[in-house]
């Protein structure tokens, strides 16, 4: 509402005869106007991009956060008005440049007040235009301590999704593919996710693909606008048979006496009896048909199916009397083929065409196709074009089974997870149920020529639009732009073709390098956002089936050659009915058994391929953290004291436990001595960070922000150093902070000058309180023993690294079996725990890190089944 108020704004410029009219102090509106019309223009995208990103997350994720995007959604508000005010402010100077400057001041504290007004009143409409379900779901939060807390707790995180009716993972998280399952560690860890996330990272990283579609979106409005203008002025003077572009077409439909709309099946009849009449009178001719002196079918040109058709190929007739060599199409106009036919010119499944799309399916021919040439495709071609594609993505998806056994171990988990994923089992009932063509039929040349034509420049157009978005389908509306204007069931194979053999590229790369786990997932997303199009394809003509057919299931085996036909219903999965391994080509069947693939032949190939086309890179190497710059002897003399290597220990909370670890932060100071840089580790994850300090009390104050790599969540660390005590007090916080102040995440800690690799011999506060000297010397000693061992590379020293290392990767795989839901579960003993934790608190946090990266690794080379 906020944006449309101002847009209404710059209605009021019908009042200045030219933006090139100079005011009074020389300026013309579009000077005056120029910059802030680029930022209204970044803002609106940035809103679009925001509201794109919160439409794509799903209900309960929305819920637990409304909050946060209410708040940021409120402020888009304030911005357009501020921008309304702006422009207002602009055309009233315009128009009256000799105003006295004090009527031209907004007083900052009035407007500042406004502002929040305009906010809460936002606010307070969100509230109002709450659904019964996300009130119902707000106040459950709000009872049982907030989202945190019904998150932890295994019961109410179990009523909670009840609630919100969303029983699987996908759905929680905006995917829904139908499968059902209530695995609450999975759903409790997307949960957990999605409250550390950061909004505004959020929205930024969704601004890179927002972007993208708009693009996409621009240039296909573009074309529509050009093909639309050619035809509205004619559209306005005609009557009904006048506005339609095709001659032929026109004949029939002003011979036949109808109006705005016809039924379909009479329409194809009509269409069939006027040109078999053709083919009659032609037949009368002297001479005979002379097949080999057919000129050659034109290629069809890649282009957008909103891509205009050139208006001399609109003027000239495409009737059989002038072109002859169109006779062989005729043979597929008539009554063997008026299904195929009339769903091709019937876009909406309504069983009645209008002139609209009598026009748009005329429009939508290649350029430099007659009209029955059009039909004799839509008639048979089709069906041979979609066959063909199911043949190749049972092929696709076979290979992908054979590369399992070739991938990295680190890589089997996530693509078990990949290939077992629902989006497989309801593109296998797409498949299934299609009816594939008697390629008998496709003996025709001129027939194959034409199918082959048009499938390779369709796919030629839709590969590239894929290119366009990075190949991620993040949402239906995504895949809308990919495929154009048209019914999806037209553009579903060859879409998939195209997803699916870019994702096999990917998997090849699994054999040689080991992916993110994040990287298959986001492969599901883009077939499940076209499975989603599916569904509302279905949904769609239901509706329709429901008013014109009693057998509704059969209305759809009938209909697309029975493609939705077994993804209608109540469709379950049932593995003995699974085709993809029993699947055999009957063309393979001629030839021979397919080649077997090798571990070498997909090396060889990997030669050709780049890793440019991950999205998330290759992580190989585990990557240690170089801390020689931050030795003091490295570090150029400065008066500030914090620079250097700090170790202590810090805490968090981690699902229903606190863990406490060991954490390693060095400091530095920039060559202008202004900014203070850094790193940081712990058992778990790397930082670096920038920040600020400054002389205080006492001591030195400082504070940095880090964004954690798991969700981007922004913290910040706001610490003081003692001069006194030669000490690091410090204390982590984040917008959460103010919700959970008690939470051991922002508890203080100290860091001390003691080496990470000695740190766990220091003494205990308790024992230096008890005995100081005692605890100091026992502390020397065992420090001074451990760096002689270390540099004589004692066999003691060396038998209790191992030790450390085999201990931590078991319990900590151990563990995380347990926190991720997999099984076999063997869970920790109370001792094994304590144990685990003196691990984590005691070893360097530079080897913790690796062997924490170990154990991880474990868990990825564990299988996976559905």
């Amino acid at each position: 509402m906020k944006m449309q108020e101002l847009m209404l704004v710059f209605f009021e410029l019908r009042h200045v005869r030219s933006s090139s009219d100079r005011a009074g102090d020389g300026i013309t509106i579009s000077e005056r106007l120029q910059s802030v019309m680029y930022q209204i223009a970044n803002d609106i995208k940035a809103c679009g991009s925001a509201c794109d990103a919160y439409l794509k997350k799903g209900f309960l994720m929305k819920t637990v956060k409304s909050g946060v995007y209410e708040n940021r959604l409120a402020e888009f508000c304030t911005v357009f008005d501020d921008h309304k005010k702006i422009v207002e402010l602009a055309m009233s100077v315009h128009v009256s440049v000799g105003m006295d400057a004090a009527n031209e001041k907004l007083d900052h504290q009035h407007d500042r007040l406004k502002n929040i007004e305009r906010k809460l009143d936002m606010i307070t409409l969100f509230r109002k235009l709450d659904t019964p379900r996300e009130k119902e779901i707000n106040k459950f939060i709000e009872s049982h301590g907030g989202a945190r807390a019904c998150i932890t707790n295994d019961e109410l995180l179990e009523e909670l999704i009840i609630k919100s009716g969303e029983l699987s993972v996908a759905r929680i998280s905006g995917k829904d593919n139908g499968r059902k399952s209530n695995d609450l560690p999975q759903i409790r860890k997307r949960l957990f996710k999605e409250l550390q996330e950061d909004i505004d990272d959020t929205f930024k990283r969704n601004m890179v693909l927002f972007e993208r579609k708009l693009e996409m979106q621009n240039k296909q409005l573009t074309d529509a606008l050009h093909q639309e203008s050619s035809h509205i002025i004619s559209t306005l003077l005609s009557g009904a048979h006048d506005r339609i572009i095709d001659p032929d077409l026109q004949k029939i439909w002003k011979d036949m006496g109808w109006k705005g709309s016809v039924k379909a099946r009479h329409f194809v009849l009509a269409l069939h009896d006027y040109y078999t009449d053709l083919l009659n009178r032609q037949s009368s001719h002297p001479g005979k048909f002379d097949r080999s002196s057919i000129s050659p079918l034109p290629s069809p040109s890649p282009r957008s199916p909103l891509s205009p058709t050139p208006s001399t190929a609109r003027s000239s007739s495409f009737s059989i009397k002038k072109r002859p060599d169109d006779r062989w199409a005729l043979a597929y106009i008539n009554a063997a083929y008026v299904q195929p036919i009339l769903e091709a010119v019937d876009d909406d499944g309504t069983g009645f065409v209008s002139v609209k799309e009598v026009n748009t399916f005329v429009e939508s021919r290649p350029e430099g196709w007659s009209l029955p040439t059009w039909i004799a495709f839509w008639a048979v071609g089709w069906q041979a074009s979609i066959s063909k594609y199911k043949s190749q993505i049972y092929s696709l998806i076979q290979t992908m089974f054979q590369i399992l056994e070739h991938v990295l171990p680190s890589n089997r988990r996530a693509i078990d997870e990949y290939l077992f994923h629902a989006s497989f089992w309801r593109i296998e009932l797409l498949l299934r149920s299609t009816r594939s063509i008697n390629f008998k039929i496709m003996s025709d040349p001129d027939l194959a020529r034409s199918t082959e034509a048009y499938s390779a420049a369709e796919e030629e157009r839709i590969d590239g639009n894929l290119k366009d978005v990075a190949y991620e389908l993040d949402t239906p509306a995504t895949v809308s732009l990919v495929t154009g204007e048209g019914r999806i069931e037209r553009y579903i194979f060859p879409l998939i073709y195209l997803l699916l053999k870019r994702h096999l590229e990917v998997l090849k790369l699994a054999c040689k390098h080991v992916l993110d786990t994040e990287e298959l997932a986001t492969l599901n997303e883009s077939l499940v956002s076209v499975l989603l199009t599916v569904d509302d394809r279905i949904q769609n003509l239901e509706a329709v089936f429901k008013q014109t057919h009693l057998d509704v299931q059969g209305r759809f085996g009938n209909f697309a050659f029975g493609l939705f036909q077994l993804s209608y219903g109540d469709i379950r999965r049932v593995p003995i009915q699974n085709t993809l391994g029993t699947w055999v080509d009957e063309d393979e069947n001629a030839t021979g058994q397919k080649e077997v693939l090798t571990l070498e032949s997909i090396k060889a190939e990997l030669q050709e391929s780049s890793c440019e086309i991950l999205k998330y890179g290759i992580q190989d190497a585990f990557h240690a953290t170089d801390y020689y710059e931050f030795e003091l002897h490295r570090l150029r003399a400065s008066p500030n004291p914090i620079q250097g290597t700090w170790t202590g220990h810090c805490s968090r909370r981690e699902g229903e436990e606190n863990v406490t670890f060991l954490v390693r932060v060095s400091f530095k100071l920039s060559f202008d001595r202004k900014t203070l840089l850094g790193k940081g580790e712990d058992y778990s994850s790397t930082f670096n960070f920038s920040g600020t300090t400054s002389r205080g009390k006492g001591g030195y104050d400082f504070t940095f922000s880090i964004t954690d790599d798991d969700g981007g969540l922004c913290r910040t660390c706001t610490g003081t150093l003692s001069l006194a005590t030669d000490t690091i007090t410090a204390t982590w916080s984040d917008r959460r902070k103010k919700d959970n102040p008690d939470e051991v995440d922002y508890q203080p800690f100290i860091l001390r000058r003691t080496p990470p690799f000695l740190y766990r011999y220091r003494y205990k506060q308790h024992e230096f309180s008890e005995d100081p000297i005692r605890a100091r010397w026992s502390f020397a000693c065992n420090a001074v023993l451990h760096q002689v061992q270390a540099k004589m590379w004692s066999r003691q020293f060396f038998e209790r690294r191992f030790n450390d290392r085999k201990r931590f990767v078991e319990l900590s795989v151990r563990d995380l079996v347990v926190s991720m839901g997999l099984t076999p579960q063997n869970p920790l003993s109370t001792a094994e725990k304590q144990e685990l934790d003196y691990l984590r608190r005691d070893l360097d946090p530079s080897e913790a890190r690796f062997y924490h990266a170990l154990a991880t690794f474990e868990i990825q080379k564990l299988p996976w089944h559905p």
